[in-house]
Formats: structure tokens, sequence, C-alpha cells
């Protein structure tokens, strides 16, 4: 034991002197962190916590909505930490509240300072300071639809597309419309209409890697190869009520249920992975656990992409998540499709445990140029350095591990947390960064 442990902090060491590729954050700019300051109460997944603890939807609501009632959600908060400070976001929380606020223990007492640390803490310019000199974060993949500036160092996911997959009601339609200055009619017009606002998205916005596709939280993952016929039927049923929108103001919108427009979503999915492919993006994919609290998570099986990875073959898909806790068929995908790569963002911290044991496990059968190591998916960039920490210390224990077994050195070792957490983010999103 006493071996392994020393194998563990030598590896540890040297791997938090290695730059990081940040794969996905929902980082808010400076300018609204100015704006609009944050609260405790976005740390980092603190409403999954307390929903998954038992709080209220009323408790939930105070918490979400920090600002109107500070008090009220400074009590829901104390009230479930002792239970929630356990889990893996928990402990992520824990140690930026220990390493970045200095906070080593969070009661009334500490609440109202750590409140006032937040507001006060970010300030023009600080990104830079936090991502590469805090962190040693050579780029991050943002995920966000604002339309705000970023530092050079971001790079941008988009996930646009999602506005005309989901289009349920005539209304929909008519903000698409407006959206994409484009008449839409038909499934054809629609997808013409898609392609033309993403064309567009990608000449007005800087560093475009990829697509992303979050369906998971409105449906099943399962992307059913349909025809254009199929795709129009389902798009006439948004014309299919008596009265437009605008016919009488006291007339509801008509919504059309999944069951309905399945054939319509299915096809524009397809459509969205040809955009990436003819337009040189990755597809990012979310699998495995929702974040919030009562959602399907059988509708986000890894599984349920094999027909769409396997048509699309030049489409480099980036499966999110560890697929937790489908974590071993998202691993054999990652092993079975050259085209599929398997990214740890959010995952070290959903279960560090879990994530020690899989990686040791991934690493016996997907080649390790397949894997992204990090990705903090967060709003906070204080709340980074817990998750990251985390990160690190969970490829160390299980690099450590394959080590003290005999199925790596110490060389290869250190090559592989290289290739996760730099190399392989920065050849698939063709970041062509120099590693310093």
């Amino acid at each position: 034991m006493q071996v392994l442990e020393s194998t563990y902090r030598e590896l540890r060491e040297q791997i938090a002197q290695m730059p990081v590729i940040d794969t996905h954050e929902h980082t808010k700019s400076e300018r609204f962190r100015r704006e609009s300051p944050f609260s405790p109460l976005d740390l980092g997944y603190v409403g999954c916590n307390l929903c998954a603890a038992g709080a209220s939807d009323e408790e939930a609501e105070a918490a979400e909505n920090a600002d109107r009632d500070p008090v009220l959600a400074r009590k829901v908060f104390l009230k479930y930490y002792p239970y929630t400070r356990t889990t893996g976001y928990g402990r992520s929380i824990e140690r930026t509240l220990r390493d970045v606020f200095g906070i080593e223990t969070l009661d009334e007492g500490s609440f109202d300072t750590l409140w006032e640390k937040i507001r006060t803490g970010i300030t023009e310019g600080s990104y830079e300071k936090w991502f590469k000199q805090r962190y040693n974060i050579r780029a991050v993949i943002l995920d966000s639809d604002s339309d705000d500036e970023y530092p050079p160092i971001f790079f941008r996911s988009l996930r646009h597309a999602n506005f005309f997959i989901l289009a349920d009601s005539r209304e929909d339609l008519e903000a698409l419309e407006s959206r994409s200055g484009r008449s839409i009619h038909s499934a054809a017009q629609m997808r013409e209409a898609m392609w033309s606002y993403l064309e567009r998205l990608l000449k007005e916005k800087k560093n475009v890697v990829a697509l992303k596709n979050n369906l998971a939280y409105n449906r099943s993952i399962y992307f059913q190869r349909t025809t254009l016929a199929d795709a129009d039927r389902a798009f006439n049923k948004l014309f299919a009520r008596k009265f437009a929108r605008h016919a009488s103001s006291w007339i509801d919108t008509p919504h059309r249920s999944y069951d309905e427009l399945a054939p319509l979503q299915d096809f524009l999915v397809h459509e969205s992975v040809r955009f990436a492919q003819e337009h040189g993006l990755a597809y990012q994919i979310h699998t495995g656990l929702q974040a919030g609290y009562t959602n399907n998570i059988t509708d986000s099986r890894p599984s349920h992409l094999i027909n769409l990875i396997s048509e699309y073959r030049r489409v480099p898909f980036v499966l999110f998540h560890g697929g937790f806790p489908y974590c071993r068929e998202w691993g054999v995908i990652g092993k079975n499709f050259p085209n599929a790569y398997l990214d740890l963002c959010w995952m070290h911290i959903i279960s560090p445990a879990t994530t020690i044991q899989m990686l040791d496990e991934w690493l016996d059968y997907v080649p390790n140029n397949k894997i992204f190591g990090f990705g903090g998916d967060l709003h906070m960039v204080e709340s980074i350095h817990g998750h990251l920490e985390i990160a690190r210390d969970n490829i160390a224990r299980a690099l450590a591990v394959k080590v003290e077994r005999g199925d790596l050195d110490k060389k290869t070792a250190l090559e592989v947390a290289e290739n996760m957490l730099f190399h392989n983010p920065n050849r698939v999103f063709k970041l062509n960064l120099e590693l310093e």
C-alpha cells in the first residue's frame, strides 16, 4: 500500500505540471460576472444535490433564485449541506472553498463571507489569470449561447441546431423563420434554414470547433434514419390545427408530442451531423447522467448512438460524461469505432471512485489517444479549481494502480496522462496548440 501511495504521489506531482485543454465549460463571460454576480448557490451542481437530498420544490426554487431572498437561500443551502458535502460534487466544492476562498468550514458564520468574496472576486481581464496562470489550462471549449466576448483561449461548440430539432409548434416555426431569415413550409426548407443559420454562426462566432447535441435532456438519443418523406409527414402535423398562433390571442399555441415529431427530429439530427462532416467540425453528444433530477437516464444510453457513429465515419464523435452509469458500453464504443472519442468532462465529480476504477478498465481496451481527460462543465471560474484537482487525483490514482500492477511503466503512464489532458483534444478539435 505504501508503494502504491508513493507511486501515486510521484505521478500526481508531475501531472500537476502538465498543460490542460479543458474540453467543456459553461463559463459565464466577465461582463456577465460583473453585472450579475454569482452566489454560493452557483458553486457547482448545488441544486442537483439539494433536490437529491430531499429539498422541496419551494426550497429548490429559493436556492435557484438566491438573489430574491438571500436569507432563505442560505437557510436552504445550510440545511442540506451536511448531507451533500460528502458527494463528488460536495468534495469538489469543499476543495474550492478551502484553496480558493480560504474557508475551512462552511456554516452560518462563513456563508456571508463566502458570498462577499464571490461578489468581489472577478475583475476585467481575470480569466486569463485564472485559466492560464492558476490552472495551466491552455484552451477552453465553451458551450454557451452567449454573444459576449471571451479571451482568445476560448473555443466554441454550438448547440443552436437544437432550436430547429426541438421545434414543436407553428409558433416555434415562425420564430425560426425570424432567426434564420428563411421561409419554412416543409422539412426540406427546415433543413435548409438550419444549415444556413449554422453557416452564418460559423462566420460570426470566432473559433467554432464543434457542434453540441444535448438532446438527452429532451428525448432518447437513438436517432433513427428517416426519409425526407417521413420527416415531411411529421412536419405537416405542425400545421394540422385550425388556427395559427396569431389568429386569436385567446387560443393556446398547439404543441406536438415527441412521438408525433420523432421522424422530423431524427431527420434533422442526421442533417446536423452531416453539417459537421461538411464543415470539418467535431460532434459532441451528451451521454449518461443528466443534470437536475427526475430525468429519464435510459434516454441517454451511449449504445443508442451506434447507428449514427457507424454511418458518419468521417465525423469525430465526442461522447460526454463517461456515459455514467453505462460506463462499460461507453468504453466499448470508444474501442469499436475509430471515430468515437471519450470525454471525461463532468465525470470526475459525478463519482471520483467510479472514474478511477473505470479509467483503469478503459485503458485495458481503449487506445489512449481516444480519451479526453478533463472538462469542468461549470459556470464559475473559481469552481473549476476543485474539479480539476480531483481530476488530476483520479488520473494519477488510476495510472498508479496500473504501474504497480506492472501494466505500465512510469514513463508510459505519464505519456498517457499527457495525451488525455492535452494532445488528444488538441488533435481532434484541430486547435494546433504547441506543447510548451
